[in-house]
């Protein structure tokens, strides 16, 4: 859905994501750093294992080195707590995801997903699938978007 109104807060491309999704291409560390150096933050998925920073996606993983991650615009999302515990010892901005609407990132950001209510600190997590009244109730911190293009 393409909105009208632009936002003054963070915008997140998600997996690398500007103008929709582009499935063969998200959460490739090619990928990725092409929407870094477009200017965009960006949300990247990420496993650690057998002590290696990977980046998952369609075709397989990508390994990615640490200071990828020590980027201050990259937002990474664990898969798991063995994860975020690495991702936290280096101090890379993290967060782990659940099934619950909302999650805390090691930055203090409220990673929140559609209908949950925004505050302050919220990052909107996929405006695109919720109501249009959403964002409109409160203005969070930012948002994380598949269509990041459409917010500016």
């Amino acid at each position: 859905m393409r909105r009208k109104a632009k936002f003054s807060g963070i915008i997140i491309s998600h997996l690398g994501n500007i103008d929709g999704r582009e499935v063969e291409n998200e959460n490739r560390l090619k990928y990725l750093k092409a929407a870094l150096t477009a200017g965009w933050h960006i949300c990247a998925d990420v496993i650690f294992r057998n002590g290696g920073f990977l980046l998952p996606h369609q075709n397989g993983f990508d390994a990615a080195p640490l200071s990828f991650f020590s980027q201050s615009r990259v937002w990474s999302r664990c898969r798991d707590a063995e994860t975020l515990d690495a991702l936290c010892n280096v101090k890379a901005h993290a967060f782990f995801i659940s099934d619950a609407g909302h999650a805390l990132t090691s930055e203090q950001f409220i990673w929140t997903l559609p209908p949950e209510n925004l505050v302050d600190r919220s990052i909107a997590a996929f405006p695109e699938l919720a109501p249009d009244e959403w964002l409109e109730k409160q203005e969070p911190a930012g948002l994380c978007s598949n269509t990041p293009i459409v917010y500016v």
